[in-house]
């Protein structure tokens, strides 16, 4: 084999173990370009959800933690109730990758496929080599959903919320934003703020909103801790013991879960950039939708009766489903010899690794296995040292 082992994917996932492998000094090939969906799709002026001590990306001794880095900037620093914002982020993962001596190649992984002592990796540019292990962190991308009424339209027509880029090209244009969740109602004020006439349809009967966060006592927080996804003992119990959720739970019991928890909000300091700033109308979804002129054309029903809508672009915000036979990278043949949970879950053991020796899922496409923690960048925390330790015992 060229290499030992092989990470695809430079998001917090494939960085943090990048980092763990370092201090080891095990040897690695770090592959992708980093943070890639965070910095060509994600939208301008966005303001991370996850308060900040839980915005972290993660080396073994955490000498290289989002405070430190705030602390070598000399910026403020509160753990709870101070959004960052996205270019925030980007700057403290770069400071994260240059201090860890992380410099990934930066190609995309066209084919992955299964031989005689490991994997050959071909990629973008024409290029290919073997691993004897690869450790797929590969992010939410492929797994993005799209409502039938909504899938046959093209972008820029219609595009999902991960899609959504730069908000100010939206400037006088009409947009529909579909969603109740925390992407949706952001991606709204974004357009509006940049001067869009922004619409949002939510299929429920209310929006719900986190409540305000803030540095608390002592006293409060042992009644109910700040956790890496909300607060409360749950919250504690889900976000540091992934492992323990997928012993624990059976299969069915741990994705029915997974599907309905944490569903959708939006942070409180939201509310005040979307109530009575826009139009949002309740109780409303999408029949039918076709493309008209240089827009859409959409049939919806609504608690007044069916009515038609025209706009000029339609933002899904309609979440993700995993589902490892959208990668489109994977071997048809790699692909079947994945043993899976259910549909498109894979089945994973404790460290992560698929029933193919040497085959690593995490991030995202493992949260239906060890809970929804992995479907934040908090997951990492644990994922790394896990994901270095079996390597160092491989090796």
């Amino acid at each position: 084999m060229d290499r030992a082992t092989t990470i695809i994917g430079a998001g917090p996932y494939g960085l943090s173990i990048a980092a763990h492998l370092r201090a080891r000094g095990l040897p690695f090939e770090l592959v992708g370009m980093p943070l890639e969906s965070w910095r060509r799709f994600m939208p301008r002026g966005m303001l991370l959800k996850s308060e900040r001590f839980a915005s972290n990306l993660w080396d073994p001794q955490r000498r290289f933690s989002l405070r430190r880095y705030c602390e070598a900037q000399r910026q403020p620093w509160q753990a709870v109730g101070s959004p960052l914002s996205l270019a925030g982020f980007l700057d403290y993962a770069d400071w994260f990758r240059e201090h860890n001596a992380l410099e990934p190649r930066q190609l995309q992984l066209t084919a992955l496929t299964q031989v005689p002592g490991g994997f050959r990796l071909a990629f973008s540019d024409g290029s290919h080599f073997t691993s004897r292990r690869v450790v797929l962190a590969t992010g939410h991308m492929a797994f993005r959903v799209l409502p039938a009424e909504l899938a046959q339209l093209p972008e820029p027509l219609v595009l999902h919320s991960s899609r959504i880029g730069d908000v100010a090209g939206y400037a006088g244009r009409d947009v529909c934003v579909i969603g109740a969740g925390q992407s949706a109602l952001e991606t709204a004020a974004l357009l509006h703020e940049n001067g869009a006439r922004v619409r949002l349809l939510v299929r429920r009967d209310r929006i719900e909103w986190n409540a305000p966060s803030k540095p608390r006592p002592l006293s409060a927080r042992m009644l109910a801790p700040d956790a890496g996804v909300a607060s409360g003992w749950k919250s504690v119990a889900i976000s540091e013991l992934p492992r323990v959720f997928r012993w624990y739970f059976p299969p069915e019991r741990r994705h029915w879960f997974v599907a309905r928890a944490y569903g959708p909000g939006g942070s409180w300091w939201l509310r005040e950039r979307v109530e009575g700033r826009l139009p949002i109308e309740l109780t409303t979804r999408v029949l039918s939708a076709q493309a008209e002129g240089s827009g859409v054309r959409m049939q919806l029903q609504t608690p007044l009766g069916p009515r038609t809508l025209a706009a000029h672009h339609v933002v899904a915000a309609t979440g993700f489903k995993v589902d490892i036979d959208r990668l489109a990278y994977l071997d048809p043949a790699l692909a079947r010899a994945i043993a899976r949970e259910t549909g498109g879950i894979p089945l994973l053991d404790a460290r992560f690794e698929t029933s193919v020796p040497g085959l690593f899922i995490v991030g995202v496409a493992s949260a239906p296995v060890f809970g929804p923690i992995m479907r934040f960048m908090y997951g990492a925390k644990h994922v790394a040292p896990v994901i270095a330790r079996r390597l160092q015992f491989a090796a």
